[in-house]
């Protein structure tokens, strides 16, 4: 699995070998009898992002970017437990904030509101709405997450050193990214927003509640939360054969194939005919130059029908049964015989005829075939899974204080802190 760096696009493997070196007939039409046939952006500053750092988001992985313990409806599987949710507050219950408030530290680092919401954003307006506190309480599991992680990053890079180099250490580090920002992310940058100089950067930075130093810390912090997930979590975990036949067992309906047909139709549509007498005439003798008079069917379609697909030879794709809006159609379609022209139909629209090109029944794939998906699919999910659990040992390892503990485990209230 090839990650890039959260935000902005650049490789994980450049960063790591530079930062940790690194679907009743008239006479004449003959057709065939049918059988049936059976069958929020890291470091966040804001809860309204520029949008060149919030496409570029989905590189994080899921449970860092919306809080390692959510459920993953999309997987129908939980990531970890589902932690409690923050109720929305009523007026009576709402905390007044200013961009100054301290409302988490994370190690030895304050989180502001003003780090979560850019400061001149924070009107009285927005600071009194009902939705106001909700939103900060989601950026904030966010961000802790993020700093947590990028925090161990340096850590871990400095971990063995003297003490009295540890610190020349981080500043390389520090240095290292800050290169890669300047002479990477910045141009980059730049050039998405169609900037024609520095002043111009500036500026529509400002207009974002940016700056280039806030743009920096970002990137910092989002790109070596990055990293150490990729250092510490296997891109390609183990699945042994047993997991594999499990998933097969328990997921067969998945691997289930529904019968399914191709085919090409002739038709009278009642809408381009004086009535429905001409219509059937027309018809009958689209249907006899097939039948009897040896044309080719596609040919006499772009001629003479006047129903889906005529500039096509009347040409449809694989459709599956139930698939189609016509039911006389479908019904048509899955019981002549591949080759035989069917009767001719009538439906809402028009009179038909269709003719089967390849049909395929009902089955379910075998285990042997689903090996290679059922691997890519359980790859994922335990790569998912150990990364959920990576961040929650990391989390639970960092001393957090915050004004909503109850929002992130083993987390403390930040009154204890201030009260010590």
């Amino acid at each position: 699995m090839k990650t890039t760096l959260i935000g902005f696009g650049l490789t994980s493997v450049f960063l790591a070998s530079t930062l940790c070196a690194q679907q009743g007939l008239p006479s004449g039409y003959q057709p065939y009898t049918p059988p049936v046939v059976g069958g929020l952006p890291p470091n966040s500053r804001g809860l309204e992002q520029p949008v060149f750092v919030a496409d570029r988001l989905g590189e994080l992985p899921e449970q860092a970017m919306q809080g390692p313990n959510r459920y993953d409806q999309s997987k129908g599987s939980p990531a970890g437990p589902v932690p409690p949710q923050p109720t929305i507050p009523t007026l009576n219950q709402m905390n007044q904030f200013a961009p100054g408030d301290l409302i988490a530290t994370v190690g030895e680092e304050r989180i502001l509101v003003g780090d979560l919401v850019p400061p001149d954003k924070v009107t009285k307006e927005l600071a009194s709405s009902a939705q106001f506190e909700l939103m900060l309480r989601q950026a904030l599991v966010d961000r802790v997450t993020r700093m947590a992680l990028a925090q161990r990053f340096v850590n871990d890079k400095v971990a063995g050193k003297p003490i009295k180099e540890r610190d020349s250490a981080r500043q390389q580090i520090v240095k290292q990214t800050n290169k890669i920002f300047f002479e990477k992310v910045v141009p980059m940058q730049k050039e998405k927003m169609k900037c024609t100089s520095d002043a111009d950067f500036d500026t529509k930075l400002a207009e974002m509640g940016k700056s280039l130093t806030s743009l920096k810390e970002e990137f910092a912090e989002s790109t070596w939360a990055q990293e150490h997930l990729r250092e510490s979590v296997p891109e390609k975990p183990q699945i042994e054969l047993s997991e594999m036949n499990d998933y097969y067992q328990d997921n067969i309906d998945q691997f289930r194939r529904p019968a399914k047909v191709r085919f090409q139709i002739l038709t009278a549509s009642f809408s381009r005919y004086a009535d429905k007498q001409a219509a059937y005439q027309a018809i009958v003798d689209m249907g006899n130059q097939v039948r009897l008079g040896g044309a080719r069917f596609d040919g006499v379609a772009k001629r003479s029908s006047t129903g889906l697909r005529a500039s096509e030879g009347g040409q449809m794709d694989w459709t599956t049964q139930g698939a189609l809006k016509s039911k006389v159609i479908d019904q048509a379609i899955f019981e002549n015989p591949v080759g035989g022209l069917s009767q001719i139909l009538e439906d809402a629209d028009g009179y038909h005829i269709v003719e089967v090109l390849e049909r395929t029944n009902a089955d379910i794939q075998s285990f042997a075939e689903a090996q290679n998906e059922i691997r890519k699919t359980l790859i994922k999910q335990k790569t998912a899974k150990m990364r959920s659990d990576f961040i929650k040992k990391v989390r639970s390892e960092t001393q957090v204080y915050t004004k909503w503990p109850s929002d992130i485990p083993n987390s403390l209230g930040l009154d204890q802190l201030l009260n010590n």
